[in-house]
């Protein structure tokens, strides 16, 4: 969406690049030619500042899902809003709307789960579950167990644990990255990382087998976590391989 020239001086394009640090984006770059600044959007489409209208392809970057200018959303927004914007959860307080939609999220969960855990974005997420896979094995007599295990080109976040995880190089790149006791594996790419005539199936063993092939390497008292993806974003949109 960014077209190569340099912003107008004073113009909403200058004042960002005079003021804002964008996440995932070459800072000397953007110095030079600015941010495309969106003004609105309605269901696939965002209108930047100019009138110029893009299919927004990535949703938001996957955070909105069911398209821009859906009224009834505005509208449960707005009342919330007026009634109680903002409450938080530590020591002990809570609020209705947090309780209906944790008990909604464990009721459409895929997977038996048992609590929620709220966090304002997915690095943060992830970094608050590596904190929780510490707590845990500390909490069962057993601190040892910190090692956590990722894929290669996988993406979970640019926070600092999140951006250990992620196996991206450009996460690590310049930031003394990943911390210690970040291991990483074989992405499952059948495409690229594929033996000569290895089927997906048989890829698909050969990597479980890796993974624990590598836990037995590095001690299985000491990996707290393997951290995966239902389908690599980042790395190649790629799903499960099919269930044998």
């Amino acid at each position: 969406m960014s077209e190569n020239k340099s912003p107008r001086p004073n113009s909403p394009e200058a004042r960002d690049a005079a003021s804002i640090i964008h996440p995932l984006t070459n800072l000397k770059t953007h110095l030079e030619q600015g941010p495309v600044v969106v003004a609105e959007g309605e269901g696939v489409w965002v209108t930047d500042i100019h009138g110029k209208k893009y299919i927004e392809g990535m949703s938001g970057l996957w955070c909105i899902s069911l398209g821009y200018g859906q009224e009834r959303l505005v509208a449960a927004a707005a009342e919330q809003m007026r009634r109680l914007p903002y409450y938080h959860l530590t020591n002990h307080k809570s609020h209705s709307p947090v309780i209906d939609l944790a008990e909604k999220l464990l009721e459409i969960a895929p997977v038996p789960m048992s609590k929620i855990w709220f966090a304002n974005s997915g690095s943060e997420g992830n970094d608050s579950a590596v904190r929780i896979v510490w707590y845990y094995w500390t909490a069962l007599g057993q601190p040892e167990r910190r090692k956590l295990i990722s894929h290669r080109q996988a993406y979970h976040g640019n926070t600092i644990a999140a951006a250990s995880l992620s196996g991206m190089h450009y996460n690590h790149a310049s930031f003394g990255l990943p911390l210690d006791g970040f291991l990483h594996i074989t992405p499952p790419h059948h495409y690229r990382f594929a033996d000569p005539g290895e089927s997906e199936e048989d890829f698909a063993s050969r990597l479980a087998n890796d993974l624990d092939t590598l836990i037995q390497a590095e001690g299985p008292e000491t990996v707290g976590a393997f951290f995966t993806e239902p389908v690599m974003g980042a790395g190649g949109v790629l799903g499960a391989p099919p269930p044998n």
